[in-house]
């Protein structure tokens, strides 16, 4: 399995449109059939960071995951809502 957490700053009286956004991709996501889990959070102690966290049950399911029209279509409007890169960290459970 693979554990992806992309943390985003999103820009200042953006994330309401960012949120919308993410919301699509979300949806498209979840519906994948290598997707185990999909979704957005929401930052308890930053008020503009969000974080996608995602589990794909494995690297096929994730190249698949990012030729979709779901994402292609939005991942770059997110992008240009935040205030700096994305932060985007890897992981797999420890056996």
């Amino acid at each position: 399995m693979i554990v992806i957490v992309l943390k985003l700053e999103v820009q200042q009286g953006k994330k309401e449109e960012f949120i919308e956004i993410a919301k699509r991709m979300v949806e498209g996501s979840q519906k994948e059939a290598g997707n185990i889990e999909y979704n957005l959070y929401e930052g308890l102690d930053e008020e503009n960071v969000v974080a996608f966290i995602e589990k794909w049950k494995d690297q096929p399911a994730l190249d698949l995951h990012e030729k979709m029209e779901h994402f292609t279509g939005n991942i770059g409007k997110l992008k240009s809502l935040c205030a700096k890169p994305p932060v985007r960290d890897r992981f797999d459970i420890v056996k």
